[in-house]
């Protein structure tokens, strides 16, 4: 699977969108859900027979925005 570079890749960044999120963690999701779509885009024009599974894609973008179970 192709490694998916760019302004949100790595913790760092993660880190960074937490703080400017931290008090709307659902403008947050939304957020990287449309980065998520741009990049699907991208993907599939790029090397449309080499795109990640759905799934994938989601936990690298939008998962781990999700609070941890209490």
């Amino acid at each position: 699977m192709p490694r998916l570079r760019g302004r949100l890749a790595g913790p760092p960044a993660r880190l960074l969108l937490t703080m400017q999120y931290r008090r709307d963690r659902v403008g947050l999701s939304v957020y990287l859900a449309s980065q998520l779509f741009e990049a699907t885009a991208d993907l599939l024009k790029l090397n449309p027979d080499a795109v990640p599974e759905p799934r994938e894609l989601f936990d690298r973008f939008v998962a781990w925005t999700a609070r941890p179970p209490e």
